[in-house]
């Protein structure tokens, strides 16, 4: 028997008008206590996993980056923005994807590939150094000069930004799709690099506070 329902009886019973007794008020109100606490603790619960959800929901401080293009200069820009973002403290995804596998080769073999894949492995940079400009390249050229200009200017070349991100804890993964097309096998690639499909780079992107595309 709930509270309101003896307050009913004793209105029905003519007693409305009459004081309950000690004795029946104290538990009257130990009742209404009771209700009141269980209502306030389901809401509560409800308030807290609501938040939790929308704690999910925020970006965190994180970059995701997309490697897409095999130039070096669009290469080198996503190495110095990961840099940078790990310098501020920030957590860096890098996902490389066709073209952009070739910023994380160290070495390509032909050996066991299909033709198809073999043409692609013959007309793409073997290793990360043979990378060209996506301007100016002229056969060559435009790369050499870049890489001195930079050692003259004590830049950190391509490689040396690569390895910077990675003892940073940058998480580089290469999409499994783009290398299954292209015949990129996984000991291609430089050590430390994790193999996913997009659902394993949207996951990191969207709890990211930046996504960037290069």
């Amino acid at each position: 028997m709930d509270a309101q329902t003896v307050m009913q009886q004793s209105i029905h019973n003519g007693q409305s008008s009459a004081p309950l007794d000690a004795k029946m008020q104290s538990w009257v109100q130990e009742e209404l206590r009771k209700q009141v606490g269980e209502q306030m603790g389901a809401l509560s619960e409800q308030v807290t996993q609501r938040l939790d959800k929308l704690e999910k929901r925020l970006p965190q401080d994180k970059v995701a980056i997309v490697v897409f293009s095999d130039d070096m200069d669009r290469a080198l820009a996503a190495f110095v923005l990961a840099n940078g973002a790990l310098a501020m403290g920030m957590e860096v995804s890098m996902f490389f994807t066709f073209w952009g596998l070739s910023a994380i080769k160290r070495t390509t073999h032909l050996k066991g590939k299909a033709f198809k894949q073999k043409m692609l492995a013959l007309m793409t940079p073997k290793r990360s150094e043979e990378l060209g400009l996506s301007k100016m390249n002229m056969l060559g050229m435009g790369p050499a000069m870049m890489k001195s200009m930079m050692k003259q200017k004590n830049v950190a070349s391509l490689e040396e930004l690569r390895e910077i991100a990675q003892e940073m804890g940058t998480q580089f993964i290469g999409c499994t799709m783009a290398m299954d097309l292209m015949g990129v096998d996984a000991d291609e690639l430089v050590e430390g690099v994790e193999l996913g499909g997009v659902a394993a780079f949207m996951e990191q992107a969207l709890n990211a506070r930046t996504a960037l595309f290069l």
